[in-house]
């Protein structure tokens, strides 16, 4: 028996749930299609090409595995039997908070509560590969006594999404539909095209530059929320430090404000941006905002307040490169609603 270790995710990217509910492991990057026919391996070492070589032909019927969460170990499951129950490159996941993550593997998952001597464990070094086998000793002899009877149960199902793309007329009309009129629709729907198009063209330069918050507040932020039916006199940019604050009416005072944008360059991680946003919320004492945005350009994620405080996992998302008609996180998830939610009648 083998003990592998593989990351469910980070703070603000959080995939713990995903894997329990569904009895999976998934890592990523896709791009070049399934392990089982494209070769992913590269150099020496635990490159990330290695790693998803790993991850799809290493672990075997028995082998146990370990989930963490930065260095914290958060649950420990075993590779099940059947060959149907291995490997499989899956659409689901191909976006999973702006990560393409379809490399997947079944694992049964012992419940959060039966760690054993594993919840006093953890790993030392700070940066982990996402997916390896696991040398520290105490762990894998940890791992390894879990009795087998924890795992023995049947497998969960896997998500049920449907992870087909919307075409221009079928999101047109599923936002017709939802309350919003045809010419924004038709907004929304060049808004959309254009950040995909921007995302794209900035990943292929060969300039080596990454375009700014800025130009992303610019180029992609504004119309978006302009096809949204946000007027300019509704949107105050670089407003008292936040990057874009939006308004049920105007004057644009504090009173006013409903929802605040912070945005970061493109490709820049969104992990742990929320933080500062939360900070203008509560040194300007903004009581009305409903929800937080992060955006990098290609992924926005929507934040609400919980219990008094603004919860790290997002309760909706929009990848404009990929207009899924169901996202598998945050779950039940579809631009459509996301969309919707972010209209300004919504905040009437």
């Amino acid at each position: 028996m083998r003990v592998w270790q593989i990351a469910a995710g980070r703070s603000g990217r959080d995939y713990r749930s995903l894997f329990f509910a569904h009895d999976v492991m998934v890592m990523g990057p896709s791009w070049y299609g399934s392990a089982m026919e494209t070769d992913y391996s590269e150099g020496t070492g635990a490159t990330l090409g290695n790693q998803i070589e790993s991850f799809a032909t290493g672990p075997a019927p028995g082998d146990r595995v370990i989930m963490r969460l930065g260095q914290s170990i958060t649950g420990v499951g075993e590779i099940p039997r059947g060959e149907s129950n291995q490997y499989s490159f899956d659409d689901s996941f191909r976006t999973v908070y702006g990560w393409d993550l379809r490399h997947t593997r079944r694992v049964k998952w012992a419940p959060p509560n039966r760690l054993g001597p594993l919840k006093h464990m953890s790993f030392k070094a700070i940066q982990q590969p996402t997916f390896t086998k696991v040398r520290n000793s105490r762990i894998v002899a940890a791992a390894s006594s879990m009795p087998a009877r924890v795992f023995d149960r049947p497998l969960k199902k896997k998500p049920a999404t449907n992870s087909s793309t919307y075409t221009e007329e079928e999101l047109g009309e599923e936002l017709f539909r939802a309350g919003i009129g045809s010419r924004n629709t038709t907004d929304i729907y060049a808004a959309l095209r254009q950040a995909d198009n921007l995302c794209s063209w900035y990943q292929e330069d060969g300039s080596g530059q990454r375009p700014t918050e800025h130009e992303v507040v610019s180029h992609i932020v504004l119309p978006l929320f302009l096809g949204l039916g946000w007027s300019h006199q509704q949107m105050a940019v670089e407003w008292n430090n936040i990057d874009v604050a939006f308004f049920a009416r105007t004057p644009t005072r504090e009173e006013n404000c409903v929802m605040v944008l912070e945005a970061k360059g493109m490709g820049q991680g969104l992990d742990d941006v929320l933080n500062q946003p939360t900070r203008y919320v509560e040194r300007h004492g903004l009581r009305r905002v409903r929800y937080i945005v992060v955006t990098n350009g290609q992924v926005f994620m929507v934040h609400a307040r919980s219990h008094g405080s603004w919860a790290s996992s997002p309760i909706a998302f929009l990848d404009v490169s990929c207009l899924q008609k169901q996202y598998v996180l945050p779950k039940g998830t579809t631009p459509v609603k996301t969309l919707v939610m972010l209209q300004p009648s919504s905040f009437r």
